[in-house]
C-alpha cells in the first residue's frame, strides 16, 4: 500500500472537499423544489437528533453559533423544521422537523441510495467492499479527530 506524507494526504482530503462543495448547488430532492446538500443533511441531523439547540449544532456541525441560527432561520423559513422552547428556559430553542421536513428527508434519502450508489458502484471497479468500508470508517474517525482538535486550540 502507498504511502503518504501529511501534507499530501491534506491535499486529497482538500481535493474530496472541494468536489463535495462544488456540487452543494440546489437540487429537486423530488419534491418539486431545490434544496441545498447542507439543508438536507442538516434536516437528516435533526431527525435523527430532534431537540437540539444551536449551541450543541454548532458544536456537532463544527459551525459558529451565528451560522446555525441563520441555517435554522432559512430553514425554518422553508417550513422544513420548527422550533420550541425548551422547559427550562425560553431562551433555549429545540429544533424538530416538520411533517414537510421529514417527506424531503424521506425523498433525499432515495436519491443518495440512487445518486451515490452510482458513485460507490465505479469505486467497485478499483475496490473492494472491504476496502469501501473501512475508508468510510476512517473517514468518521478523521472527522471526530477534527472536531476534537477545532475544540481544544485554536492556534491550528
Amino acid at each position: 500500500m502507498k504511502t503518504y506524507s501529511a501534507a499530501e494526504m491534506a491535499d486529497i482530503l482538500h481535493q474530496a472537499s472541494m468536489l463535495y462543495m462544488s456540487s452543494n448547488i440546489p437540487i429537486d430532492y423530488g419534491t418539486g423544489q431545490k434544496y441545498t446538500p447542507v439543508e438536507v443533511h442538516m434536516l437528516e441531523y435533526i431527525i435523527n437528533n430532534p431537540g437540539k439547540m444551536t449551541t450543541e449544532l454548532s458544536a456537532e456541525w463544527d459551525k459558529t453559533k451565528a451560522a446555525i441560527s441563520q441555517m435554522m432561520k432559512k430553514m425554518e423559513e422553508k417550513g422544513l423544521v420548527t422550533h420550541r422552547e425548551a422547559h427550562d428556559s425560553r431562551k433555549k430553542q429545540l429544533y424538530y422537523a416538520t411533517p414537510y421536513g421529514e417527506e424531503l428527508n424521506r425523498q433525499h434519502l432515495a436519491y443518495d441510495e440512487r445518486v451515490f450508489g452510482r458513485t460507490l458502484d465505479l469505486m467497485r471497479e478499483e475496490c473492494s467492499e472491504e476496502e469501501i468500508l473501512q475508508c468510510f470508517s476512517t473517514l468518521q474517525k478523521f472527522c471526530r479527530a477534527r472536531r476534537k482538535k477545532h475544540y481544544r486550540s485554536s492556534e491550528d
